[in-house]
């Protein structure tokens, strides 16, 4: 018998606060999460979306990611629970993100 394993939640939302506001959307299939963000919050940082400027730099709060690329972070930094959002995807049904610190 074959076995399919899925890559990410059918169904993830992610939370994110940012500028002091939060909120909670439902990421789409395939999408990064600056993606979700940015269909809700225009003003969610980014420059390159190529994971090598480190602009759309966020805390990770809770929940799981797999990180596409990344050219910016240290390795202390991803260590302490940042992500770039531009090459994140959820790999658990919630994600929590916190742009502000």
């Amino acid at each position: 018998p074959s076995r399919v394993t899925a890559t990410a939640p059918a169904h993830s939302t992610v939370t994110v606060t940012l500028d002091g506001r939060s909120g909670t959307w439902p990421v789409r299939d395939g999408e990064s999460l600056l993606d979700t963000v940015l269909r809700n919050r225009a003003d969610a940082p980014y420059a390159c979306k190529g994971g090598v400027c480190g602009t759309c730099r966020a805390f990770r709060v809770s929940g799981e990611v797999r990180m596409d690329r990344n050219f910016a972070l240290e390795p202390e930094e991803t260590d302490a629970g940042y992500v770039l959002a531009c090459q994140s995807h959820p790999a658990t049904d919630t994600v929590e993100l916190d742009f502000d610190r």
